[in-house]
Formats: C-alpha cells, structure tokens, sequence
C-alpha cells in the first residue's frame, strides 16, 4: 500500500467516523431448513452515507471535510459474501473518488467469529493508485462484551515498494438496561507508515433502526504539513439508519 498523502486520502468502511446515514435495503431469498424455520439463502443489502470526517485508520481521507459513500453486499448462508463500497474524497493521485471490491468468507464457532476478505482498491482517473489488501478478523463475545482482532496485509504491489501490515484491537460493550454501547479500539501500522499508533473511544445509542454515536480519535501520526493536521485528534459524531 503506498503511503498516501493528506488531499490524496483513500477511503474505507467506517464506524467511527463523524455524522453518518446509512439506507440499506434487504431482499431475502427463503429456503427451509429440516425444522420447517426459515433460513436466508442469500441477503442483499445496500447503504448510503454521508460523513463530516472520514477516518480510517487514525487518519482524515477527506482533509477533515464531508464525503458521500455508499455500497452493496450480498451474503449466502454458506458463509461466502462479496460486496462494492465507494466513498468521495480529497484528491488522491489526480482521483476524487474510490471504490472498493471486496469478497470473502466468515463464520462462528460458539462465542468464536471469524473472517477472511479480499480487498481491492481502486481510484478511477488516479495515477499508480489501485492496490488489493488481505484482512482477517477473529472475534470473540463474553456475555456483554464483544473484541475483536484485525490483521490486514498489503504485500509489495505496483504502486509501492514495502510490504504494509496493520494490526487492530477493537471492543465493544453492551450496557446492560440500556441501548446503550461503549467501544474502544487501538490499531499499529508499519510499513507504508513507520510504527503508526491509532486509537479511538466512543459510546452509541441504537434506537430501533437508528444508531448514535460520538467518538474520539487520534493517532501517533506527525507527518508534514497537512498530513500531520489530518492524524490529530478530533471529535466524531455519526447518525446511522440500518434496514
């Protein structure tokens, strides 16, 4: 993954980053299982978003201004989904927008979650750009309280020299008698970054369809100019419907 400058910032699925909409749609084919319960074959849903601050990572993709995203996924009950995400974004190698392609397999064994995706990244109009990213994830749930750990992969491509791996930590924590949910996250990169931190903190609130959240995020990140302005701290906000 090549090391992108702040006004050229890639864009990713994200919770925690400032006010969000999110419009899914779900259509579900049916099939029967030996006790007569219906079971989704297949479940399609889409979203649309807009955010005042994208963050992935620890880092602004948007110059700490609004972006517009949306996407698609279509899972089967086998385990196997793909999916399309696309964001706008600060100029990014002559791009202002990104779409990602992805496509994997999750699963759960008990309390035990587990998932393997291949990422692709593409920026229409931008020059030397386009990567693909290995992600897997491992969680597990203990009563109210949910973590995560998340390792991805960029191996050296055609648009950068170094291998580039990240590693994050994530929780959350149902309160009990409340629609209530606090979360915390920590996350190291190295590679396209040297011995990047990022950490966050936020609490939402889930009412019926309807999610509220506020959060905080920094990171360790002191690059020059504006890609030091775009790894400081700041305040999120987000307003998510889910269908």
């Amino acid at each position: 993954m090549a090391s992108h400058d702040p006004g050229m910032r890639r864009a990713i699925i994200s919770v925690l980053t400032g006010a969000t909409l999110v419009l899914p749609v779900q259509a579900r084919a049916q099939d029967v299982d030996a006790a007569g319960a219906g079971v989704p074959a297949v479940s399609v849903s889409y979203n649309a978003a807009i955010v005042s601050d994208y963050r992935f990572r620890g880092l602004s993709y948007t110059n700490r201004k609004p972006a517009v995203q949306g996407g698609a996924d279509l899972s089967f009950r086998s385990g196997w989904f793909v999916g399309t995400w696309l964001s706008s974004l600060a100029n990014y190698g002559g791009s202002h927008v990104e779409v990602d392609l992805y496509g994997g397999y999750a699963g759960t064994t008990g309390d035990w979650s587990y998932s393997g995706t291949v990422l692709g990244y593409a920026y229409p109009g931008g020059r030397d750009t386009n990567y693909v990213e290995l992600q897997s994830t491992l969680g597990h749930t203990i009563g109210p309280v949910s973590a995560t750990l998340t390792m991805a992969y960029t191996p050296d491509q055609w648009n950068t020299d170094r291998d580039n791996l990240y590693t994050g930590l994530a929780a959350n924590i149902a309160i009990l008698g409340t629609p209530l949910t606090a979360s915390a996250s920590v996350g190291r990169e190295n590679g396209s970054y040297d011995e990047k931190w990022d950490w966050s903190a936020g609490l939402s609130c889930t009412i019926d369809k309807l999610q509220l959240s506020a959060s905080y995020i920094d990171s360790n990140y002191k690059g020059a100019l504006e890609a030091g302005r775009n790894g400081r701290a700041t305040a999120l906000l987000s307003v998510k419907a889910i269908f």
